[in-house]
């Protein structure tokens, strides 16, 4: 621009012009106010070139007029260079459209201009400036200037970027750091915890932040490390502690925490950095060392966490003095990386070289993990060192830096180096412990062996029961009729068979563990103490008993008779080991299997026994036949002598009753078999009198329900002989229909295992809710799992084993018609009990499945339900509930109709045709559509709509169909 043109810009009077830039722009310096004689532009121009920051004037349609002597001074630029648009060629060729785009609408606009953007200077290198513009008015309000000026801003954005920076390598530092850290402020809250804190704990962030860190920490530490923690905060000063830190999966392990004071650059008190290790290992190796106190001041030591950056572009390594340690560096002495080179050991210059060229690697980006030795550089002492670290890259892919930590491991090293000494030691144990797998394999498959032969043997005793009521009975009956001498002689023999029979159909169910036990708390000392006289009867004077009893002994929880007979088989084969001749010692006390004892030993579990133990001086038993012992009808003694199922009957009780035997013995030094029996720390029971009393029966009314028509003739006729009026049936479907008749029933005589839909439980459950007085007497000579769980009799059940005499059925039938409870003045007409509840009674307790594949809705479900009072059973699944429905009696099926696979309809189908009396509920968000289910089911249910009450649900339990 010529320098009449840039006069010609600049025509309005210098003073104008200055008052004009005071007034309307946003220059960071604003303009002294004008001396009253006014300023001339000479003295203008002098002051605007001088002004800090690049100034431009431009016309009202944006034609740049002038620029301060600091523009041209920057960009290498003359007046004629820059004149109009000219300014553009400074501008950065990628920005300047959006530059352009933006200053034009501001001049359509008339509103100030703002935009960041680069400028190139003289030495062709672009800088961020701020560049802002003011319109300068005429009196209507017209743009007929614009002032305008550029700041540099690169300091600026430099110093941003370096606040990114450095929270970004803190947090890569922390979140790769090989412990937990933590940052507080100055009133002790938390406000920060790194990722290897969360992964450990489990915490979240909302549970951890503030003082919820505590929340982590054991409860016995808790208050120590509260007090600590704030104790130094109060203080501002370091601090380090041990507590016990709880882990995600919930166990506990030891830590260290320590931390120190963060103050800012006027000395106010920030807060607190700090760091948590796991020290778990360090505490066992102490335990195991027994060095505890030396063990814990190394490890604590070890502990220490240091921080390292090294400073690729500039060629700078920043230790603090917890590193400089590592490499025997005075805290005060600088350092760079020619001292990490030599302070590293010879042998781990090359692979921690190589490690570190891979994290700084672009192609890479390894993470720096390496275990390295040092040798300090004043003081030639050689430490382990553990260190980590990423690299930093920049947009080019250049690594800038690398950031880590170290840790001093010379303690653990050492511990290393220990235990690498017991290794000799340790292969023993592992061949040991190799030859224990082996034998804990061995007993594993004889015990499944066993298993499966107590299965069949139960199977067989069932039959075997069967028959032999058949002949116990009818021998009996016929003993009444028979006055001959001769006759009698034979009946006699005919019964003790029969006795016999039934003893090693006693001992295969034993065997089998079907035997049904009624365990009682009884102390097993007395009971030994009991069986003294017994057995030195039985064993004869040849044989030296000697019992010996515990002091303190435990009681436990076992079927007195079952545990009499086991001893007895015990006593005898020990005598009959001993062939007539010897010493039997009866021990009874305390015993503690451990963690060891029932790995090698899986039927067992650890814990507390009561041991009973019967030891002889016999002929012993060779190693080849010991794992044979407790298989039924295997024996040592010569054929013909002995049945074989002794000791298998003691094996059964013991598994039954939840214990373990163990047999040990040597060839001519002889044996000891060992009895582990459950400690109860309940009180003892009281014995149980033996009913002696004479033999009597009664008028009541019994109703006989036996499949095997040999069985039932034979009970019948024992019933009617004792007096009884006797109705008979052949299965439960039959049993209930005469219950149903309206005959009057004292007592319900019923073998547990019965053809057909109905099931002997659930015939007792019909015939009490029809004759609340009816005695319930079940009879089998297996009672698989219908009224026996866990080898035990239900609670409120009574039973009588096949075979059983007259006599004991007479006395247990005398026993439960004498104890049934007064009859109530409105069940004296003998009629059957209503089955829905009367107006004014409470809701009846129902049986209820719940059928709900979305968990949180039939928890809320069966919550509901349980509140209510009512017995509650869940299947997540139509398969699922139709198992629960083949097994079990329910009064109401309450099922959703959108269940996976088999829809809510056809399970309720299916469910009719299984329990044709149950209720159905459907749970739904829409109403039921024809669709949904068969005709029959529709018309059997009702529905309650989704979201429903407790109080809703009430009242539709009160409507199902069977109440209506």
């Amino acid at each position: 621009m010529a320098a009449g043109e840039e006069q010609s810009g600049l025509s309005n009077p210098a003073g104008q012009l200055w008052a004009s830039l005071n007034s309307a722009t946003r220059l960071d310096q604003s303009l002294p106010d004008l001396p009253p004689g006014g300023i001339d532009d000479a003295s203008f121009r002098l002051l605007a070139d001088n002004l800090p920051t690049l100034a431009w004037i431009a016309n009202g349609d944006g034609y740049i007029v002038w620029f301060n002597r600091r523009w041209h001074d920057y960009c290498g630029t003359t007046p004629d260079q820059m004149e109009g648009w000219g300014w553009q060629k400074v501008h950065h060729p990628d920005v300047l459209p959006g530059v352009l785009e933006r200053w034009r609408r501001s001049i359509g606009e008339g509103s100030p201009f703002e935009m960041i953007y680069p400028l190139r200077g003289a030495d062709g290198v672009y800088r961020p400036f701020l560049a802002r513009a003011a319109p300068v008015l005429d009196a209507s309000g017209k743009v007929v200037r614009w002032l305008g000026k550029n700041s540099d801003v690169s300091a600026q954005i430099r110093v941003e970027a370096a606040l990114r920076e450095s929270e970004a390598r803190f947090r890569n530092m922390a979140d790769n750091a090989p412990v937990m850290m933590w940052v507080t402020d100055a009133s002790g809250a938390c406000t920060y915890l790194n990722r290897e804190w969360f992964e450990f704990t489990g915490q979240t962030a909302q549970e951890a932040l503030g003082l919820g860190w505590l929340e982590a920490t054991h409860p016995d530490d808790r208050p120590e490390a509260e007090r600590t923690f704030l104790a130094a905060n109060a203080r501002r000063e370091p601090f380090r502690m041990e507590y016990r830190l709880r882990r995600s999966d919930g166990s506990y392990r030891w830590a260290i925490d320590a931390a120190a004071p963060r103050f800012s650059d006027d000395g106010s008190f920030c807060g607190y950095i700090g760091s948590v290790l796991d020290i778990e290992e360090r505490h066992e190796t102490e335990d195991r060392l027994k060095e505890a106190e030396e063990r814990l001041r190394l490890a604590t030591e070890a502990a220490e966490v240091g921080f390292w950056d090294l400073d690729l572009l500039n060629d700078v390594l920043v230790w603090p003095p917890i590193v400089k340690a590592m490499f025997g560096i005075s805290a005060d002495v600088p350092v760079s990386m020619d001292d990490f080179s030599r302070g590293l050991h010879p042998e781990d210059l090359e692979p921690t070289t190589t490690a570190l060229q891979a994290a700084c690697d672009p192609r890479q980006r390894a993470l720096y993990d390496v275990e390295y030795r040092t040798i300090g550089k004043e003081d030639g002492v050689e430490r382990w060192v553990a260190a980590k670290g990423r690299g930093l890259f920049d947009a080019q892919g250049r690594c800038t830096r690398v950031i880590g930590t170290a840790i001093d491991i010379t303690a653990r090293k050492k511990t290393e180096a220990e235990l690498q000494d017991l290794n000799q030691r340790l292969e023993t144990r592992v061949a040991r412990a190799i030859d224990e797998k082996r034998q804990a394999e061995e007993a594993l498959r004889q015990s499944q062996k066993l298993e499966a032969i107590g299965k069949l043997t139960g199977g067989v005793a069932h039959d075997f029961n069967n028959l032999l009521q058949v002949i116990a009975g009818n021998l009996e009956l016929l003993a009444d009729s028979i006055d001959d001498p001769r006759a009698r002689r034979r009946l006699d023999h005919a019964q003790d068979a029969v006795r016999r029979g039934a003893k090693l159909a006693g001992q295969l169910l034993a065997f089998g563990r079907r035997t049904p036990l009624e365990p009682k708390v009884i102390n097993a000392g007395k009971l030994v103490r009991g069986l003294d006289d017994m057995l030195r009867r039985t064993l004869g004077d040849e044989i030296e008993v000697e019992t010996t009893i515990s002091g303190g002994l435990w009681n436990t929880h076992a079927d007195p008779m079952q545990l009499e007979n086991a001893i007895l088989n015990l006593a005898i084969n020990a005598r009959d080991a001993m062939n007539g001749s010897g010493k039997l010692t009866i021990e009874v006390g305390n015993a503690f299997l451990d963690d060891d004892y029932a790995r090698l030993h899986s039927d067992v579990s650890a814990g507390q026994y009561v041991m009973i133990a019967v030891t002889d001086t016999g002929t012993g038993i060779s190693p080849d036949l010991i794992d044979q012992v407790f298989e039924p009808f295997f024996s040592t003694k010569p054929e013909g002598q002995g049945t074989g199922l002794g000791l298998s009957m003691v094996y059964g009780f013991a598994k039954q009753s939840h214990g373990h035997v163990k047999i040990y013995s040597e060839v001519a030094q002889g044996t000891s078999v060992k009895m582990y029996l459950p400690r109860s720390t309940q009180r003892e029971d009281a014995p149980v009198v033996r009913d002696d009393a004479p033999l009597v029966g009664g008028r009541e009314t019994i109703l006989v329900v036996e499949d095997n028509e040999s069985v039932r003739s034979t009970v019948v006729d024992m019933l009617s002989g004792l007096g009884y009026h006797v109705l008979k049936a052949g299965d439960a479907a039959s049993a209930l229909a005469v219950i149903e008749s309206g005959a009057s029933i004292d007592l319900l005589f019923t073998d547990v295992v019965m053809p057909g839909p109905l099931r002997s439980p659930e015939l007792a459950r019909k015939a009490k809710d029809r004759l609340p007085r009816i005695a319930v007497l079940f009879t089998s000579g297996y009672t698989e799992n219908a009224i026996v769980h866990g080898g035990r009799l239900d609670e409120g059940v009574s039973l009588i084993s096949k075979p059983y005499t007259r006599d004991a059925l007479a006395r247990k039938l005398r026993q439960l018609l004498d104890g049934r409870p007064a009859p109530r003045p409105q069940d004296e007409d003998g009629a059957k009990r209503a089955a829905s509840p009367t107006a004014d009674g409470p809701p009846p307790r129902l049986r209820i499945l719940v059928v709900e594949d979305e968990g949180l809705v039939r928890l809320l479900a069966t919550d509901m339900l349980e509140e209510m009072g009512h017995e509650v059973f869940e299947a997540a699944n139509a398969e699922d509930a139709l198992r629960l429905l083949g097994a079990e009696r329910y009064d109401v099926l309450f099922t959703d109709l959108g269940l996976p696979g088999m829809g809510g309809g056809e399970l309720a189908g299916h469910a009719l045709r299984l329990r044709p009396e149950i209720a159905i509920i459907f749970a739904s968000g829409r109403p039921l559509t024809d669709g949904d289910a068969p005709d029959e089911v529709l018309a059997r249910s009702i529905q309650i709509n989704k979201p429903y009450t407790a109080s809703d649900l009430a009242a539709k339990l009160t409507l199902r169909p069977d109440m209506e």
